[in-house]
């Protein structure tokens, strides 16, 4: 019985995390890493407010009654996410300084309205029970986190020759790969990787 409730767990983390992550498979969420997450610093900070505004957010939206107006609820969740999303950017001015989250500029503030929290909240999370629905919300938000934080840290090296605060002294820059269009060519190279390696496995499943 423990080996199928490990299974059923690892299932339910891997969902989120690798088989409908929220960027790579299901192409959402993407500005703010194509576009916001130029360096590590910045991917740094999105991540963080993400996994603050994005776990407390789900939780709460539990308790709304589901008889309220659709449109309402949607209103709601947008209110909550904006309450925990001030706290989030105070922690980061906090431990970082003013400067890291002003530097990511309007990405920050557009993941109050993510679609983990308004579509998955609305279809998915609020059908399962709470230590069903953990395992699975934290796979969403690592996720999400594992590729923004790629994306970040690899950009950073090619453009800057650094991983934050760490000097690598590569010799070499590519400053295009700093644009959003050359975030959003990276981002759709890895999304079809992904795909690719994801179709390859279910095939050979198959078999």
């Amino acid at each position: 019985m423990s080996d199928i409730n490990n299974q059923v767990l690892k299932g339910r983390i891997s969902d989120g995390l690798w088989r409908q992550n929220v960027v790579l498979m299901s192409g959402l969420l993407i500005s703010p890493v194509a576009a916001g997450a130029v360096n590590f610093e910045n991917a740094l900070a999105i991540t963080l407010v993400f996994s603050i505004v994005t776990f407390f957010t789900v939780f709460v939206c539990r308790l709304i009654s589901r008889k309220i107006v659709y449109t309402l609820r949607i209103i709601l969740y947008a209110l909550i996410a904006a309450l925990f999303y001030i706290p989030a950017v105070l922690a980061i001015d906090k431990l970082a300084g003013p400067s890291m989250a002003a530097s990511v500029g309007i990405y920050l503030p557009i993941l109050v309205v993510n679609p983990v929290i308004l579509n998955k909240s609305e279809t998915r999370f609020y059908l399962m029970p709470v230590k069903d629905m953990m395992p699975e919300l934290i796979g969403y938000v690592l996720g999400f986190d594992i590729v923004c934080l790629g994306v970040g840290t690899f950009r950073d090296i090619i453009v800057n020759g650094r991983i934050g605060w760490l000097r690598l002294n590569t010799g070499f820059s590519v400053p295009a790969l700093e644009t959003t269009f050359g975030g959003l060519i990276m981002v759709g190279v890895l999304a079809a990787a992904a795909r690719c390696i994801f179709n390859n496995i279910r095939n050979r499943r198959k078999i």
